[in-house]
């Protein structure tokens, strides 16, 4: 029997779909959570400083310092996030793998298993 091609598309995309959402609904929201927290500790720590170098109150030395630790601060956030990022992709893309060979399997009844190489 040969495959109606728009309904077997539908099948693929209506699977990809669910597996992006299943992934992606869960781990947005602590992503999220996360960013929010680090960025708020970081606007904390920035007005600190500003608040200490408006007040003349650090040696040169000290505001180098503090300087420095803000961008240490950002830098450090950046780095998590884009790792975060990166692991959510490749939960992404296994998602999407898994999803193209289940629906192969439920269309052709064959036992195909995906192999999940990270991208």
């Amino acid at each position: 029997m040969a495959l109606d091609l728009t309904e077997t598309a539908a099948v693929f995309k209506d699977g990809i779909s669910s597996a992006v959402k299943t992934v992606t609904s869960k781990d947005l929201a602590n992503v999220a959570g996360f960013a929010q927290s680090q960025l708020r500790s970081l606007a904390q720590q920035s007005a600190l400083v500003a608040g200490m170098i408006e007040a003349n109150a650090f040696t040169a030395a000290e505001r180098i310092f503090y300087l420095d630790g803000l961008e240490q601060m950002a830098k450090g956030f950046v780095e998590t996030l884009v790792q975060v990022i990166v692991v959510e992709i490749e939960k992404i893309y296994n998602a999407v793998v898994s999803a193209i060979y289940e629906s192969i399997n439920k269309l052709t009844g064959v036992a195909l298993v995906a192999s999940h190489a990270a991208v």
